[in-house]
């Protein structure tokens, strides 16, 4: 009987993984399987995009005779969107290799369970990530130092941290990992840096019991003072930033839904506690392109009338209708919006308005398999990560993924598997360089403080 080699790993790690990788990582969510991916767009370490925002002044109505209207040009403005690097990693020891036989399901037993767990794990960062606003905020704190805190999970009324994006994510982030980092705002008013703390807070267990916060325990002391405004990341996954940093370099995750379909910058929606309102200097604007200079590079946005995460108020078909049709005017009638995105809570909330009006839900097939309910011919979906008392109006064929590269293993040593320095193990390595962006931010629009009842 031949016990497995090397090269054989390598072989299968890549024919017969590799697809299946591939395929589910690119189609196994909403998002990644409905936006569109450009690789044509890409060079070097960016995309390169052409945002068409205005119009010639070419045209018009004449007199008999009169002068022909002066030519003109249609108006673009070129951003960029930087690459992103995510990454999956396995490994296995000696003898563990040595073990495995080669017959039928014998690779199973080794390689099936890592593999297949690592891309899961991936999966959900990834989709996480595409929710989010680049700055890869996982919690927001409340209360407690070195081996316990609080964090709050209300949408407004928090009683301590303020209210803001990530504060209504509770501990959910870590009931399945443990790994994170806090985040600490240095300055009031206006923010003059973060400083990330490199201890992991190695979350042992997450008590959801209370209904405005979860308590995270832990056995590490973080190397921070925590106060308010602070927040959790995963290590690694962001860099202190100050006034000498370069726009967008803190942020390492990729972009999402939360960062693009707004009226702000980057940086306000990161560092937002309901007094602190974002980095001072340098601003992080979105594919470098801030709202003060070009106010054309905002989405339709609809808050309470206090302002955003100052009160919530119900959702009712009015202003879903309204906010379709804001989309739709500049999205273009039959172009956008394509897709509703929101949570399963608030997905009651519509399905409750419905029963009270007498009227039913009609539900819609999409391919991949997708259903979802049908609202003005477009599909309404939820995602678990999407984001608590907000409802999104996306215009997809202005959103793509830009990619370097799609899921492989790491090959430039010459093999899949790789000895790990003084150690009788070999890992693997699997990457994507890529990055969410879009080429219109105006076709696309945003509910937001909508009243829910929670699960």
């Amino acid at each position: 009987m031949a016990y497995a080699t090397l090269s054989t790993w390598d072989e299968v790690l890549k024919t017969f993984y590799l697809p299946a990788i591939q395929e589910q990582l690119n189609e196994d969510t909403i998002l990644s399987d409905i936006i569109d991916t450009n690789e044509e767009d890409v060079s070097g370490k960016k995309a390169t995009i052409e945002c068409h925002y205005g119009r010639t002044t070419g045209t018009g109505a004449r007199a008999d005779g009169a002068d022909l209207p002066t030519a003109n040009y249609q108006k673009f403005k070129t951003c960029t969107v930087p690459m992103r690097y995510n990454y999956g990693r396995v490994a296995f020891t000696g003898p563990t290799i040595a073990a495995t036989r080669d017959e039928k399901g014998a690779y199973a037993r080794v390689v099936d369970t890592e593999i297949r767990g690592v891309v899961n794990d991936l999966q959900k960062e990834v989709n996480r990530q595409l929710f989010g606003c680049g700055w890869g905020v996982l919690a927001r704190w409340r209360t407690g130092a070195d081996a316990s805190w609080t964090v709050n999970k209300l949408y407004t009324g928090n009683s301590v941290g303020g209210d803001g994006f990530g504060s209504a994510f509770g501990g959910k982030y870590f009931e399945e990992r443990s790994d994170g980092v806090w985040v600490v705002l240095i300055g009031t008013s206006s923010i003059t840096a973060t400083t990330v703390d490199t201890t992991d807070m190695s979350v042992d267990a997450v008590d959801t019991s209370e209904t405005d916060y979860d308590t995270l325990a832990s056995g590490s002391s973080p190397g921070v003072i925590e106060a308010g405004g602070t927040f959790a990341v995963r290590p690694a996954s962001l860099v202190s930033y100050g006034s000498g940093s370069s726009a967008g370099a803190a942020r390492l995750e990729m972009m999402g839904l939360r960062g693009i379909v707004t009226d702000t910058d980057l940086d306000v929606i990161a560092l937002y506690n309901a007094s602190d309102t974002g980095i001072a200097t340098p601003a992080d604007p979105l594919q470098t392109l801030d709202v003060s200079t070009y106010p054309w590079w905002k989405s339709k946005v609809d808050s309470h009338a206090n302002g955003r995460y100052a009160a919530q108020r119900a959702l009712t078909l009015k202003n879903m209708q309204k906010m379709f049709d804001n989309v739709e005017k500049t999205a273009g009638k039959g172009y956008g919006p394509d897709m509703i995105m929101t949570t399963r809570a608030i997905r009651r909330e519509y399905l409750d308005l419905l029963q009270d009006r007498r009227r039913e839900a009609n539900t819609m097939s999409l391919d991949g398999g997708w259903t979802a309910l049908d609202y003005n011919g477009i599909p309404l979906m939820v995602d678990s990560d999407a984001i608590d008392g907000e409802m999104y109006f996306l215009t997809t064929k202005d959103l793509q993924i830009y990619r370097m590269s799609d899921y492989d293993w790491m090959t430039k040593d010459g093999a899949i598997l790789s000895r790990i320095s003084n150690k009788d193990a070999y890992e693997a390595v699997f990457f994507r360089y890529a990055e969410l962006g879009t080429k219109r931010r105006n076709s696309h629009g945003v509910m937001t403080d909508i009243s829910y009842e929670a699960d």
